[in-house]
């Protein structure tokens, strides 16, 4: 009997051991935090510090590596670098929060590090001492020259809160409130990196809420 009660004891502290070893473990979802919305359902948390990369983002898996070190590559299209790069992140909801931290590496020191929210509805680029926000459909374009290191082989932290007409956008810590009616996906539901003359972009970990109210 005793040795039965040594090979239970022996089991559960095996388990315990391996449930306190296993990957994920104790981890936890992001917090949420927004200065628009009260409150978010959490649709996408990557760290890509997975075994297998989830494959949820296009449009081209084979140029898209998950890497050792924790990050996601994307790669040209053709695999010859400073050709045409192009990296979705798809399905967005008509609200959302979305959260990324990524870095495009290039030969160019002075490259910028701009994306396009909506399809090709809202262009964010880099002007060199800050960023511009060009609103398609208003044909009006937004500035803001407080942001630095929005350019290539700097790593971006950037936060995005959409809804129709309004939107905070937040780089390496600054952030801008624009309301405009030109603030406005009109359907369109993905992010864009799409580039030329870009070696490789890799992407640290990409957040994306859904806002319901």
């Amino acid at each position: 009997m005793k040795n039965i009660r040594t090979s239970k004891s022996f089991l559960f502290s095996t388990l315990v051991l391996w449930v306190l070893l296993s990957p994920g473990y104790g981890s936890k979802d992001p917090a949420f935090k927004s200065n628009l919305f009260e409150s978010g359902n959490l649709l996408i948390s990557d760290d890509f510090d997975q075994e297998k990369y989830k494959g949820r983002y296009g449009p081209n898996k084979k140029n898209v590596k998950q890497l050792a070190d924790g990050t996601l590559e994307v790669l040209p299209l053709s695999g010859t670098p400073g050709d045409l790069t192009v990296f979705h992140i798809y399905n967005l909801p008509p609200k959302f929060i979305c959260h990324l931290r990524y870095k495009q590496v290039c030969s160019s020191s002075d490259a910028g590090a701009g994306i396009q929210i909506g399809g090709h509805k809202m262009h964010l680029g880099c002007t060199g001492d800050g960023y511009s926000l060009f609103l398609r459909n208003a044909r009006k374009t937004f500035k803001n020259s407080e942001v630095e290191n929005f350019k290539a082989n700097q790593w971006i932290d950037m936060l995005i809160e959409y809804q129709q007409g309004k939107m905070l956008l937040s780089i390496n810590g600054t952030e801008t409130i624009l309301e405009h009616e030109g603030v406005n996906m009109d359907g369109a539901k993905s992010i864009v990196f799409k580039y030329r003359k870009i070696d490789k972009t890799l992407f640290d970990y990409v957040r994306l809420w859904e806002i319901k109210e």
